[in-house]
């Protein structure tokens, strides 16, 4: 791994010794480095106690860089940078707030989302389903994603490299190992989350076997990239210590394990804001509020630009030089991504509380329909909200949250 792009500069180093003397400076930067100051000297007309034409002189930059690259490790490299940038006082740069601050924000507007739409869950139908179940075990997972941001954060994610402690590295790996982990575990939960939803609402047979079957697709994703991340270095341990080239570790192609994993996640993402588009279509609402109602679904799409963006920080995400300054990219892009999804996953039942609470906003304009019978269906309304409907050798109970679900309950009878 490269870890200087535009390496140790031997203009730097000298104009340390200028300020530090030689004894200290031998004392603070590796062997290697030394060596290199001395070979190179020879490629640049600047004077040793120069050090604005030393920091600025190209041709001696490119003598050092190859010098280091060839003669230092990774270790060697990262604190001969460090010396010398601060030698010809280059501005250290902090992003580490904007880590800290995309996570705490975005998880906190996403538990926010998740405990209205719990108040919905009680406070209009009494009904807990297993989309309810998987966005609760997905929010367990939003939580320790927003709070190791902190973490990372105050490690030194936001900083270059070389100004960190060497042993920091090893730690923000760490951590993105986990990070990484949850990731993967978020985003096909908040989508199976979605279509456990549409189960709740239509009953049509055909559509749920469809759903069922992308339900399946996004076990299979979590299931897959999860072991694939876990295992992506062998022995285990390298997906952390490998950094430095020191040990004998062998990895996977990361750069293309995130780009597999982030374009399968967006045909993902399609297929379940597609599924429901010819169930909406048909509700039994007004214009106005059917329009409404697919645009609260097709909000969804709002989850798939922040992955096309997320796209954009992979490019280097595997092959970065500075990984503490690049990676902050894809990091807030991706806890936002997680928090976007629980948001869009919860906005039906938010819509179901705001309906309840303002009805004149909020309510559909026209009364629904009511359900059509014939012989092969019957529908029974429960004090509970519920709808028992049997038809055709079955039988199932539904649980409408407000329009959306009675009107779907509707349509099923009058297609029945």
């Amino acid at each position: 791994m490269q870890v200087l792009k535009i390496a140790v500069l031997v203009a730097f180093l000298c104009a340390a010794t200028a300020k530090a003397g030689t004894e200290q400076l031998a004392a603070i930067l590796p062997s290697c480095a030394l060596d290199c100051m001395m070979s190179s000297m020879s490629q640049t007309s600047c004077t040793a106690t120069d050090q604005k034409c030393l920091c600025t002189d190209a041709k001696y930059t490119v003598a050092l860089e190859e010098c280091v690259l060839a003669s230092c490790t990774i270790r060697e490299s990262l604190t001969t940078k460090n010396v010398t940038t601060s030698a010809c006082g280059a501005p250290i740069r902090d992003r580490t707030k904007l880590v800290s601050y995309a996570g705490v924000g975005g998880g906190i507007v996403a538990l926010i989302a998740y405990i209205l739409r719990m108040v919905a869950r009680f406070k209009c139908s009494g009904a807990f389903g297993m989309d309810d179940w998987t966005m609760t075990l997905t929010m367990c997972l939003v939580i320790p994603l927003s709070a190791l941001s902190v973490v990372l954060a105050d490690t030194g994610l936001g900083r270059d490299l070389w100004t960190l402690p060497l042993n920091n590295i090893t730690h923000i790996l760490y951590i993105y190992f986990w990070d990484e982990l949850i990731y993967l575990s978020i985003l096909p939960l908040t989508k199976i989350s979605i279509l456990c939803f549409y189960l709740r609402i239509f009953p049509e047979r055909r559509f749920r076997m469809a759903t069922y079957f992308v339900i399946g697709l996004n076990l299979s994703y979590l299931v897959v990239f999860v072991l694939i991340s876990v295992f992506q270095c062998r022995p285990l341990p390298g997906a952390w210590l490998h950094w430095d080239g020191e040990g004998d570790y062998q990895c996977n192609n990361i750069n293309a394990q995130g780009w597999a994993a982030a374009i399968i996640n967006m045909i993902l993402d399609i297929l379940v804001m597609a599924l429901p588009l010819r169930q909406l279509y048909h509700l039994n609402l007004s214009g106005r509020k059917k329009a409404y109602v697919m645009c609260m679904f097709g909000l969804g799409i709002f989850v798939t630009l922040v992955s096309i963006l997320r796209l954009n920080s992979l490019i280097h995400f595997a092959s970065t030089d500075n990984l503490t300054w690049d990676y902050v990219t894809i990091g807030y892009w991706s806890t936002i991504e997680c928090d976007v999804g629980v948001i869009c996953a919860c906005l039906p039942a938010i819509r179901s509380l705001l309906r309840q609470a303002a009805p004149g906003i909020f309510g559909d304009t026209e009364q629904t329909k009511s359900y059509g019978m014939n012989s092969h269906t019957r529908g029974n309304s429960r004090l509970d909200g519920s709808v028992y409907v049997q038809g055709k050798g079955e039988s199932r109970q539904f649980y409408p949250l407000g329009d959306i679900e009675t009107s779907s309950q509707a349509h099923f009878h009058q297609r029945a």
